[in-house]
């Protein structure tokens, strides 16, 4: 193994079952299964090596290594328990330090269950984790501001809604686009603790802001819908928005079913997520619409490999206006921009 060049990890598993049938399918091309005995089967696999990539380069002068490890787990496995999932992120973990990766960047569902204890258990396997949360808001964040001028729009004028704002990102983004936007409208299952966010960050927010647990009136109102939930089912469909409606569902599984054509008064689109200067494809579909685009997350974990200097994402309510605005730089300086994608279709 050549470890004089940068190895990263990305850590992840299938955003849902349809996507996870669309991997079993290319493992065992014509086999069906039911998908109970699927989930079962899912639940009782160990963590495991699903590809690796080679002379991986954002420049074309530097060049890294990097695996994709899988964690089985499903968000429809609803009765696996938390130290089952836990125990399956510390075996990817393990299996990145073991391929010699100097940061793991944790995706989806990874992050979440080890929110908190993320330097603690990468100083146990000797690597850096991240949950890559802070790339993944300045993607959202960047991609609102490229639109405005495409629909003749001003940032400054838009009520933004932001559904799940208590999460780490949607807080980032709350906060990015506190001093911004004319109005936030933001949600949260617990409205107490959205409360408790935005009065601690009450004085770096000067646009007028509503709290309220009403998703679905918060998304009429609003010209702008940002969706950063941890729901594990689709929460709306396409017909839910007013005409004229930014929708940008970067929720892993994705908040907004669109089941068909996406409405043509509608721009929604699949956020946080890069579009590279690199190919990565791991030769099976991973939720995204071509192998140049990659999940926010995932994303920071490359960048930090080739920049250890860069800060990782770690814990709860640590992503800053300042951090978002590293990353953006970083971003800018390897020449990543925001995809734009609906499903498999790439958006013009």
């Amino acid at each position: 193994m050549n470890t004089s060049r940068p190895r990263f990890a990305l850590i992840g598993h299938p955003a849902d079952l349809p996507l996870f049938r669309a991997y079993i399918n290319y493992l065992k091309p014509g086999k069906t299964f039911r998908d109970e005995l699927i989930l079962k089967l899912f639940e009782w696999t160990p963590p495991y090596k699903a590809c690796s990539w080679n002379d991986v380069s954002l420049d074309g002068r530097t060049f890294g290594d990097g695996i994709l490890v899988m964690v089985p787990f499903l968000p429809e496995m609803r009765d696996i328990s938390l130290k089952t999932v836990i125990k399956k992120v510390e075996g990817a973990i393990a299996i990145a330090a073991a391929e010699g990766c100097i940061v793991a960047a944790l995706g989806a569902f990874t992050s979440i269950v080890l929110q908190g204890k993320e330097e603690e258990i990468g100083r146990r396997y000797g690597i850096t984790l991240t949950s890559g949360n802070t790339t993944t808001a300045a993607l959202i964040v960047r991609s609102l501001e490229e639109l405005m001028p495409r629909f003749n729009r001003t940032l400054s004028q838009e009520t933004v809604a932001v559904i799940g704002a208590s999460g780490d990102i949607g807080a980032g983004v709350m906060l990015w686009l506190g001093t911004r936007v004319k109005k936030l409208i933001l949600t949260a299952r617990n409205g107490a603790i959205l409360e408790q966010i935005v009065a601690q960050h009450r004085n770096g927010i000067t646009a007028d802001t509503e709290i309220t647990i009403d998703n679905a009136a918060a998304i009429k109102k609003a010209g702008i819908a940002v969706f950063v939930t941890s729901a594990y089912r689709p929460l709306f469909s396409q017909e839910d928005f007013a005409p004229g409606t930014i929708v940008c569902d970067a929720s892993a599984p994705l908040n907004v079913d669109v089941n068909g054509a996406v409405r043509s008064d509608l721009f929604l689109y699949h956020g946080g997520i890069a579009k590279l200067p690199c190919r990565l494809d791991p030769g099976f579909d991973i939720g995204l619409a071509s192998p140049d685009h990659l999940y926010g997350c995932m994303t920071e974990g490359l960048l930090m490999a080739f920049n250890p200097g860069l800060p990782p994402s770690l814990g709860r309510g640590n992503i800053t206006s300042k951090k978002i605005r590293h990353y953006l730089e970083e971003l800018d300086r390897h020449a990543i921009a925001p995809a734009y994608s609906s499903g498999k279709k790439i958006l013009a």
